[in-house]
């Protein structure tokens, strides 16, 4: 019952949210083509889902493959943190970390993560970074390569509402979602096959997303 409340409110949250946005009719997820105009928006305050809370990133099998097999490396902005292994990063949430819904629905968590390749000098950085609630769920990031941003907000990875749902469960101080599957959009396997040579497979699994949220201090 506590889940299906807490679980409740973040939709509802969600939905608070979106409300205060302009109707578009016809609205799509964004992509590198579509992205809105860049702004200070994400560090205005919204409606935050907890006021303490992490949550980690883990690449699937998959792309931990496709990272080794094109010389790729994954590295975190902080205040992310690689894991040891290069494979996954923790990154802080909660009104404490600054993170928050905003109008568009989207959960703002700062900091974000690069990809370098060493045998051709490229080098990416998704920042800003937002878990999108609507249209699509999913995953959303800036995009700057080589120093030149190219667009403001591309769709990543997605998720499904069903798929979240799936993976929550309470927890003594609060609730989570316990390794919630994201897979790669076409945009996302189409600019990695530019930037790289070798592009991430559209629909694969990306990897996924376990974020903890408390209402006590950990």
């Amino acid at each position: 019952m506590r889940l299906f409340r807490t679980l409740s409110a973040l939709a509802v949250a969600g939905t608070l949210a979106l409300s205060t946005a302009p109707a578009t009719a016809g609205a799509a997820a964004p992509s590198a083509a579509t992205a809105p105009a860049a702004s200070a928006e994400h560090r205005a305050p919204g409606i935050y889902i907890s006021p303490w809370g992490s949550a980690h990133v883990r690449v699937s099998a998959e792309t931990a493959a496709w990272l080794s097999t094109n010389g790729v490396k994954l590295g975190a902005i902080a205040p992310f943190v690689i894991d040891p292994d290069g494979l996954g990063f923790d990154m802080p949430i909660g009104s404490t970390a600054g993170d928050h819904i905003d109008a568009q629905g989207r959960i703002f968590y700062p900091g974000g993560m690069t990809l370098d390749q060493a045998s051709t000098g490229t080098h990416v950085e998704l920042e800003p970074t937002w878990i999108r609630l609507v249209p699509q769920p999913g995953y959303s990031a800036g995009i700057t390569v080589n120093g030149q941003k190219i667009s403001d907000e591309t769709l990543i990875a997605y998720t499904t509402p069903a798929e979240v749902l799936a993976n929550g469960r309470p927890t003594l101080t609060g609730f989570m979602l316990d390794r919630v599957p994201f897979h790669v959009t076409p945009e996302a396997a189409a600019l990695t096959a530019q930037w790289f040579g070798d592009g991430l497979k559209a629909d694969s699994m990306f990897g996924t997303l376990t974020p903890r949220f408390d209402y006590v201090p950990a």
